[in-house]
Parts: C-alpha cells; structure tokens; sequence
C-alpha cells in the first residue's frame, strides 16, 4: 500500500500539480486524433510530475503483455518486449486484480518472481489496470531507480492518469470502429450491384453510387446536378406514357411518408438508349422525426422488362393463334384438375361454354359418348409426362355426334412436367369420308391389283395410303400391305417427301399434277389426281404411277443423238470455212487473168468481148465476196472473242466513221440516242450494227435515209437483257418475207436493184444468236423497217476491266 513518508517540501504542492496534470491529460485525450502521441505525451507528464525514471504502458494480448509506450526505457524495445500475463511480474499481477500495486522494493516483494522491468533494474513502481476490470486494455506504471515511498494522492494520480489512457483507447477504438464500419458501409453502398441515390428534401440529388452511374449512363457529377424531375430523365411509365410529376417515386414518398417498393419506370440515357428501372425508395428522418430527404435503391430491369415484353408478345401471338384456330387448342395443370386455358374452337366443337370447363375440368369428359368415355379416361390418367393420342365422340347438346382427335404433350419447367398443352381436330368429316372410303374401295380393288405396268393407290387427308396395288408392286417385290397404312412421309425419303407431298396434297384440293422421280432404281412418271364420289365431292386422292425407265432410256438416246447431230454440224461448218477458203485462190486466179486479158489485148477485142470479160470479172468479185461472207459466218463461234462488257455508244460510233462516206453521198441522217452496256464481242457486235445500219442505207427508196438507233431495258426471265432497235422509213418487206431475208444467200432483190451477197443478215443473226439474244423484224411495204436485237445485260460483279 501507499505510504506517507515523502519529503514534505512538496506535500502541498504535488497534489495540486497533479489534478491539473490530469485535468489538462483529460481535456487533450478528448481533443485528440492522434493516440500514439497522446499516451507518448501522458507517459512523459506522469514521468515529470512524479520524478520518475520510467513509465510504460502494457497492452494485453493473451498470454502476454506487450510494451506500447516508455519512457526511460530503450527505444527498440517499444513494440517488441513482452511479460508474461501472470502473477510472475508486478506488471502480470496488475493485470489480474482491480486495485493498483505499489511495490516499495521490487527485489524484497515476496509477491512477483522477477525484479527487472523491460531491460531496466528498477526499485519502487506504481502500476494500474487500464481499462474495464472485467476485459482490461493493458496495464500503465511508473518506476524509480531507487527505493521511494508513494503518498496515496501519487497513487490516485497515477491510477486517474490510467482512467485517461482509458477513455483515450476507448475513444479511439469507437472512432475505428465507426471509421471501419463507415469504410464498410461506404465500399457496401459503392460495389452494390443496386443502384443507390440520395435525393434531399429540396429534389436536388445529393449522392449517386457507381452503379447508379452505370445504370443511368451519366457521371456522378451530372447526376447531382440534376433534380429529381429534370426534363433529361424523360422518365415514362409502363405503359410508355411520361409520368406525370406527382407519379414520380420522390414525391410520393414525401407526400405519404412511406416506403415505395417496385416502381417500374423507363429513363433516357444520354446516349440515347432507354434504361428501365425498378425504384425502391425509404424516407430519411432527422432527430425530429422530420423528412430531410429520400433514399433509393435502384435496380435495372431493363433485361428483365426485355423478357417480360417478349413474353407478353408470345403470349399475344399464342392467343391470336390459338383464337382463330378452328382445332381446339387447350392446356391444364399435370393433374389436370384446373384447365388453364382453351380456346373458342371448344364451343364450336362440343357446343358449350368454355366457362363451365373452367369451373369444372372434366366436363369435356362427360360430353364424350358412353363407350369411349373410359378408355379416354384411362389414357389420360396414365399420360404421366408422355404423349397421349386419341379419338373419340362428343355427344353434344342436341343430340348430335362429333368425331374428335385429341392429342396432348407435356411441357417441362426446371425438368418436372409444369403443364399439358393439348390440341383436338374435329375429324367427323374424314371420319365419313372414311365410311365412304371403305363403301367405295371395292370398286376399285380390281384395277388396282391388274393396273397394267405400274401403280395405283387411294390416300386419305393425312397422306395415308388406304389401299394399293399393280402390276408394278410386283415387278419391285413390294406387298401392298407393306404400304397401307404408311403415310408419305414415313414410306418415302424426306428428298423425295419434299417433291411429291404437294402434289398429293393437291390431288385432295381438286388439283391433277404429274412428276418425275426415281425409285427403286426405276424411272417412275406419276400422277396425282382427286377421287369424287357420286355428289362430286373429294373423298381420297389417287397416285397412278408408270414405268419410263425404257421410254427415258429412248430419250437418252434420242438426245446423243442430237449431241451427235451437232457435232455433225461443227464439221460442216469447219468444212465450209475449209472450202470457202480453198475457192478464194483459183477465184483469184480467174479475176486476175480476166483482168490481165482485158488490158494486154484491149486492142483487139470487141466490144462485146469486153462486156462478157466485165461479166466474168463482176462475177468473180461477187462471187469473192460471197466466200468472204462464208468465211465470216462459219467464223463467228469458233473465232469470236471472249465476253466482255462493251459500251454501245462507242460502237455506233465507229460504226458511223465506217459509214461516214456512203452517209454523205446518200445524204443519211442517222441519229443515235445514249445506248447501254452491254456484255458481249465487241468486234461481232460492231459487224452486226454496220450490216443493220448500211442495211437501212441502202433499201431506202428514193427519199434521203432516216435512221434511228434507240434501246430499252427488259426484263427476260432471271436474267436482265437490252433490246436495241435500228428503225429506218425506207422501202419495207413484205411480212410474209420476215424470216426469209434471215437465211443465207437468200435475197427479195437483184443486183441491179440493190447489190450484195445476200449474207449480211444471216450474219447478224449469227452474231445475235451466239450472244444467247434474238433477232427481229417488223415491217410494211413502203413503211420502213424496224430490226430489235436483244442483248444480255453485263452480269453482276463483272470485272469491268
């Protein structure tokens, strides 16, 4: 315990020195920020005021203390010595009582083991508990080097000093804490993956979190700076209308003064994009009560409204359908003890309310005759998450029958079975064309069983045979018991299906069609027809099939031997351009000699003689041009020049330069207007337009010629073609004479009348017709001419160059 032995020099004073010490530490403790510096500051007055050579301040950290702070102790033990927690050292056994322990002399104290301190040999000390007994922070002390005695006010000063770095440590571990938790809050409210703003009582936004960024596509900055109900959120409602003001989440939450949970709204994005959002908003309360502002979390259901608008829109679809089938279309709970939904065609069908099978599931079931009733009952009962299949009656109301196909399947959710989707036909019409089907077969059983080389068959609306029979099933190995039954998509390979279905499908809407195939390795011609009843109506469709594998086989050879053909007449033509060319040297011979004749003995020749030899020698020179034309026409396939596109325009005009003469001597007004591109040989194309326009020149009659070249586009089939017109008011032809003047050598005039070699148009024709094109003529006599040639358009993608 304390004792009272101390010089008395300072026993009035120290007491006072103290309180202010204390006083002057439990002002700065509650100013403070910085603990280190603070319990450094505390250690240092406590060590003055009481002329102390040490102070320390242990923190407890389980089985030990650790030093904190000292004062009179080396520096590079602050942090690092410890002592043990127990009763071993003065600073353990404070540690475990409640009251201070004053030690006189350290060495002869019976009560610890140890008489050092943190390296220092220290006599006499002070130390107390820091903090609440029951969980004490550590333990503050001061020592002395020699021995001292302590008055009972050293011993309050220094526990008072302990209450201090109590409340300090205290302070500063609720400041952590709430620094931590704010921290906490703060990074919380940052990452949420929740939109959440602050909105103050005035509508201004005061605070906006990362993902409110995110979510409205605008800077925290931007976002504070504006109000609630600033025109750029352009916010709109479910139902795409702009919500009027008091509609807003802000405002109705300051009107009520309650929370606002799930407000779905859509905002405008600076970008332009519309986001929708789900608000939940909470009133925040001052110390009075009163609203200072609101909270929001925000969360984009832009996605999910995505979902439910592509729902809603299935939906709508499903209904539009469902309405106006005439099947009736109907879904139930897996029990099938709620119908979810059926359709208008059910009213149709069994002739009552829709309503009364809402209010009671299995009132379909009692509409169904007596004796189909429980086998219909049975199959549904035992569906269990497979498909069901059947066909049964309705009795309806008044008494009459409808045949009806009832067919459901389940639909999974998350691998359980949600619901059954079900769809029932109205089959009462196939069902009586079945009964005459049947009553009308055997009338034709015997043709189908001896129809001569090939097939015959019945089908009914659902693409089944129904019978069959022939001489083919028996040339193929095929049992017509092997086909009734089977419907054409299961007797045929889908390649084939894809053909012949529409056809048969036809055949039931009164259509008649014929188609090739290949079966069996054979070439089958098949026809699909309507079968009529005695009242005209369609009652089953017929296939007739035969045999053409001979005839096909007939018609293979038939086209080698057009192959062959045409090859015969590329030798032909070769052969002509050969003798046509052999004829030109011994031609040439017989001019030149005629011509040496006439000068070497003009002298003595007559003047008939010289008639006769100008007779030989035009002869020789029309009979020279005639194989020059030969020469050219056997020459346009196998010596034109590849495809190109051409330029119209340039043609014709180099075409006029040719002609520049005989336009001047006849006095020709040849006019042009803007022609197209073409794809073709351009050389061949040039030939072909002089023949036309010298042509025109030429078989003009007495007037001056007028020449008019134009063209227009046409559309011919898939391809895209020209058709350019040469159109002259000259003499004109006969009609009759059209497709004469095309053939070769073939002439409507004389030479005297009009000379050539009767070639020119033949040529044209040529030409025309190696560009896949066409050649024609209209004319009256006295009228003039109009020759069309079409032309193939330049391809698409065509390299120009």
């Amino acid at each position: 315990m304390a004792s009272t032995d101390r010089p008395d020099g300072g026993e009035l004073r120290a007491p006072v020195r103290q309180q202010e010490t204390v006083a002057e530490l439990g002002r700065r403790a509650l100013e403070t920020d910085d603990l280190e510096a603070f319990v450094e500051a505390a250690a240092s007055a406590v060590t003055d005021v009481l002329e102390a050579d040490c102070c320390t301040l242990f923190e407890a950290r389980g089985d030990e203390l650790v030093l904190r702070e000292g004062v009179g102790v080396a520096d590079d033990l602050v942090g690092s010595a410890t002592v043990p927690a127990d009763r071993d050292s003065q600073v353990g056994y404070a540690l475990l009582t409640t009251e201070p322990v004053v030690v006189g002399d350290l060495e002869a104290d019976s009560r610890f083991l140890s008489d050092r301190l943190a390296g220092r040999d220290v006599t006499s000390g002070i130390t107390v508990v820091v903090g609440p007994t029951e969980n004490p922070w550590g333990v503050f002390g001061i020592y002395t080097t020699d021995r001292r005695s302590f008055a009972d006010h050293d011993v309050t000063f220094v526990r008072n000093v302990g209450n201090v770095l109590s409340s300090a440590i205290e302070n500063e571990r609720v400041k952590r804490r709430l620094h931590e938790e704010r921290t906490l809050n703060e990074r919380i409210v940052e990452t949420s993956p929740i939109g959440i703003t602050i909105v103050g009582r005035d509508g201004e936004l005061q605070f906006a979190n990362d993902r409110a960024e995110e979510i409205f596509g605008r800077e925290r900055a931007w976002i504070n700076e504006l109000s609630f109900d600033d025109p750029d959120w352009d916010e709109i409602g479910v139902d795409g209308e702009p919500l009027e003001r008091e509609d807003l989440p802000f405002p109705r939450i300051i009107e009520s003064g309650e929370p606002l949970y799930d407000q779905v709204s859509g905002v405008l994005r600076p970008d332009g994009e519309r986001v929708w959002i789900s608000v939940n908003g909470a009133p925040l309360r001052d110390e009075r009560g009163e609203i200072e502002g609101v909270v929001f979390a925000i969360e984009d259901v832009t996605e999910r409204k995505e979902i439910e608008r592509e729902l809603h829109k299935s939906e709508r679809k499903f209904r539009q359908l469902a309405e106006n089938l005439e099947q009736v279309v109907w879904m139930s709970t897996p029990e099938k003890d709620e119908m979810l939904y059926v359709n208008p065609a059910y009213e149709e069908v069994w002739d009552r309310s829709r309503e009364q099978l809402y209010e009671n599931p299995d009132a379909f079931l009692e509409a169904i005759h007596p004796d189909d009733r429980d086998r219909v009952r049975a199959s549904l009962d035992g569906q269990k998450g497979g498909e069901y299949d059947e066909e049964y009656r309705v009795v309806r109301p008044d008494g009459t029958v409808r045949w009806v196909r009832d067919r459901a399947t389940p639909v999974y959710e998350d691998g359980a079975v949600d619901r059954i989707v079900g769809i029932a036909n109205d089959v009462t019409e196939r069902k009586r064309r079945e009964r005459t089907l049947e009553e009308s077969e055997q009338r034709y059983r015997t043709l189908l069983e001896h129809f001569p080389n090939g097939a015959v068959a019945l089908f009914d609306e659902s693409l089944e045979y129904t019978i069959a029979g022939g001489e083919l099933l028996d040339e193929l190995g095929i049992e017509s018991e092997e086909i009734i039954g089977e419907s054409v998509d299961e007797r045929y390979p889908e390649e084939l299906v894809s053909r012949i279905e529409p056809k048969f499908r036809g055949a039931l809407a009164g259509e008649e069609h014929s188609v090739e195939i290949e079966y069996y390795d054979r070439d089958l011609l098949v026809y699909t027809l309507p079968v009529r009843n005695s009242s005209g109506n369609i009652f089953a469709g017929m296939l007739m099939a035969q045999d053409v594998t001979e005839r096909k086989e007939a018609r293979r050879k038939l086209e080698e031997l057009v192959d062959e053909l045409e090859a015969s007449n590329e030798q032909l033509e070769q052969f002509a351009y050969a003798v046509s060319h052999d004829l030109q040297e011994p031609l040439r011979m017989v001019s030149s000699y005629l011509t040496l004749l006439e000068r070497r003995y003009t002298d003595e020749l007559d003047d008939d003689a010289r008639e006769f030899i100008g007779f030989a020698v035009d002869g020789a020179d029309r009979m020279q041009a005639m194989i020059d034309g030969l020469l050219e026409y056997s020459r346009i396939d196998t010596r034109g020049d590849p495809f190109e596109p051409v330029e119209l325009d340039a043609v014709l005009e180099e075409v006029l330069a040719d002609l520049e003469v005989r336009i001047e001597e006849s006095n020709a007004d040849v006019t042009v207007e803007s022609l197209p591109r073409v794809y073709g040989d351009r050389s061949q194309l040039r030939q072909a337009f002089q023949n036309l326009i010298a042509n025109a020149i030429e078989y003009s009659g007495e007037r001056p010629p007028r020449v008019a070249v134009t063209a227009e586009r046409a559309d011919e089939g898939e391809s895209e073609t020209w058709r350019v017109s040469v159109e002259d008011d000259g003499i004109g032809i006969e009609p009759e004479n059209a497709d004469r003047i095309f053939e070769v050598f073939n002439r409507l005039h004389s030479q005297d009348e009009h000379p050539g070699t009767g070639i020119g148009l033949t040529l044209c024709r040529r030409i025309v017709d190696r560009h896949g094109g066409e050649i024609d003529v209209e004319s009256e006599p006295g009228e003039g001419s109009t020759f069309t040639v079409s032309l193939p358009a330049v391809p698409p993608n065509t390299d120009h160059e």
